[in-house]
């Protein structure tokens, strides 16, 4: 079960990469875009450069995008596995307490048939001994 749930964290992890991944691209185009415009008089040029790298970025996005929707899925799925575990182990655990439970009272039943066969060891001769007197 800790297997499971470490394989859990490392895609939480991995999927807030993705969202870092994300935001950094955003944060780009976003820079790009306030430079040119503020840089003073814009030419074509500019805007061209600026068209091919906002593509270029919009490419990385959906790359990264699908990557996140990847990860999500896995992580999804490791959600089932890890409750899956969980169940097993306490479905587990109970069979171990009945285990344990049906032992103890073997254990104890054997004890009072002990206890009594010692018992009746003891009484059988000590009734032979009075009925000679």
């Amino acid at each position: 079960m800790e297997l499971e749930q470490l394989a859990l964290h490392r895609l939480a992890a991995e999927c807030a990469r993705w969202d870092v991944k994300l935001a950094e691209i955003e944060s780009a185009r976003r820079q790009a875009e306030q430079l040119v415009l503020s840089s003073g008089p814009v030419e074509g040029s500019d805007l061209a450069a600026l068209a091919s790298y906002k593509r270029h970025l919009r490419d990385e996005k959906e790359a990264s995008l699908a990557h996140r929707r990847n990860c999500e899925q896995r992580m999804e799925q490791q959600r089932t596995r890890l409750l899956a575990a969980r169940r097993e182990s306490r479905l587990l655990e109970k069979l171990r307490q009945v285990r344990r439970a049906e032992w103890e009272t073997a254990v104890n039943r054997e004890f009072e048939m002990l206890a009594a066969e010692t018992y009746l060891a003891q009484w059988a001769p000590r009734q032979h001994r009075e009925s000679q007197r």
